[in-house]
């Protein structure tokens, strides 16, 4: 068949497109324009026909009849990606067929895919077996045998977590305490918004994918119980708010939360508001508001939207790690998603439990986080622990000379004792211990409102942190929960012991 009689066969086509096509969301869009554009959940979809050119556009039509299967029953992302796996077929051959694309021109396309491109071959395949399967012209039933036949390699799922890979896999143990101390100073020092160090520390405590965060409401968060409901996602439900998990959240976190939200409240943000609102986290607004008032997810972030804002956040308070020879952590929202599995592995919970609290339907995803041997994690996160440290200071407050010295200097609430060891006070609060709901005086020490006294008795607390650690050699998880205030209170002594130098003399507080 010739050029001609094949633009003129695809163009027939163009009026068999229906007007109006429904997606399972419940949006709807004209098939027939150049560019395809709904509301997907917490999702904007976009799809542009007319990047199709030099001959390619003949294919446009059956490219959108292939498509509308997928609209009326997978997600947008889905939609996107078997487009935009065509997008790369053209890309990558660059010379229009003179007729239909045959089992060559995918045989020439495979060739030329570079070893981290293979997966595209997989995506491919699921776009022309449609194709071929509605008897669309365009395609040569070849194409879909052939694709058949050829082993289709995918990503391979859960490879990060496998390798524990420093970019793209999760944190370990002393990453995973620097970034945590990183987000409390940062925000202490005004350099980081509240929202962004919930969604750090909610990323941390539930492991929910960005998606799940961008469709949050105030309402979801109970502020008498402390109990926080995330929507599920990839349920194969309407949309994401179709279905929850609960999530107890600390009572230090929750006050935030409770702080955050009479905040929004008295912006004027109400009950069914999101949690994360799109004017208040990305700086400039969509380019395109495609969501009415009414809409179930107006107002919010869409996920990428969410995900850049956070990353941007984030990039100038990351710690460094020696995995990456001290350059800055990645931060990435997957990454503590990676974590959170990771460390329920770690903890001992079956692959049930793991399943449900990542919000997975079944446990295949799942074997990835137990198959790292324990004992090489143990000993990786112990010699990475021990290479951050010197970098990643425990310590983040101020050492004073004294009360006088202080920045409340005696006010109620500001002193600090820990009677298990001495009646004797060892530091401050520069915010006289306001809302906070940590474990004194162990969490003070890697509080950056703490300001230790220079004659105070710090080895005794190091000795009775050292005693409780000993307590739990047998569990090496819960024997490790004080380990950064440790490092802290070795670094305050460290301190006090220059200072007595270089005065010549010895401090009182041993």
């Amino acid at each position: 068949m010739s050029q001609k009689t094949e633009l003129r066969s695809f163009s027939a086509l163009v009026t068999t497109l229906p007007q109006r096509v429904f997606t399972r969301s419940g949006a709807s869009f004209d098939p027939r324009g150049d560019v395809w554009e709904w509301a997907d959940g917490p999702y904007d979809a976009r799809l542009d026909f007319r990047r199709y050119s030099n001959g390619f556009e003949v294919f446009v039509p059956s490219l959108k009849q292939a498509l509308i299967p997928y609209v009326k029953g997978h997600s947008s992302s889905h939609v996107s990606n078997l487009q935009k796996s065509f997008s790369h077929f053209v890309d990558i051959i660059q010379k229009c067929p003179d007729g239909p694309i045959n089992a060559q021109h995918i045989s020439n396309y495979a060739a030329r895919l570079s070893p981290h491109e293979v997966g595209r071959l997989g995506t491919l395949n699921g776009l022309l077996q449609k194709w071929v399967a509605l008897g669309l012209p365009g395609v040569e039933p070849e194409c879909a045998t052939y694709l058949e036949e050829r082993r289709k390699p995918g990503n391979k799922k859960g490879e990060a977590v496998r390798t524990r890979n420093p970019v793209a896999g999760p944190f370990s143990e002393g990453e995973y305490t620097a970034l945590y101390s990183a987000v409390n100073a940062a925000y202490g020092r005004g350099e980081l918004p509240l929202w962004t160090v919930l969604l750090t520390r909610l990323l941390l405590a539930c492991g929910g994918r960005i998606s799940q965060y961008a469709s949050l409401k105030i309402l979801d968060f109970d502020c008498a119980t402390a109990v926080l409901s995330l929507p599920q996602a990839k349920t194969r439900e309407e949309h994401m708010r179709s279905s929850f998990l609960q999530f107890d959240i600390s009572p230090q976190t929750a006050r935030l939360m409770s702080d955050y939200i009479s905040g929004l409240r008295a912006e004027g943000y109400e009950q069914e508001s999101a949690f994360f609102p799109s004017e208040l986290v990305m700086p400039r607004r969509p380019r395109k508001q495609l969501r009415a008032k009414d809409d179930l997810f107006y107002g919010h972030c869409i996920p990428s939207a969410l995900s850049q804002c956070f990353k941007t956040q984030m990039a100038d308070i990351a710690p460094p790690t020696p995995r990456l020879d001290f350059a800055p952590t990645p931060l990435t929202p997957k990454r503590f998603r990676y974590t959170f599995g990771t460390r329920l592995a770690e903890e001992g919970a079956s692959k049930v439990l793991i399943a449900n609290r990542l919000g997975h339907a079944d446990l295949q995803n799942v074997e990835v986080y137990v198959a790292n041997s324990p004992k090489i994690v143990e000993n990786l996160d112990r010699t990475m622990g021990t290479l951050l440290a010197p970098l990643a200071r425990a310590f983040k407050g101020q050492l004073v000379e004294g009360e006088e010295s202080s920045t409340q200097k005696g006010a109620p609430g500001s002193r600090i004792i820990d009677f298990r060891v001495s009646p004797a006070p060892i530091g401050s609060c520069a915010g006289k211990g306001g809302g906070c709901a940590f474990n004194k005086p162990v969490a003070c020490y890697s509080c950056f409102r703490f300001e230790p006294w220079l004659d105070a008795p710090h080895e005794k607390v190091l000795q009775r942190l050292y005693a409780e650690r000993e307590k739990w050699s047998a569990d090496d998880r819960m024997a490790s929960v004080n380990d950064e205030p440790i490092r802290a209170v070795q670094e305050v002594i460290a301190l006090c012991a220059e200072i007595w130098q270089q005065r010549g003399t010895t401090g009182g507080g041993a």
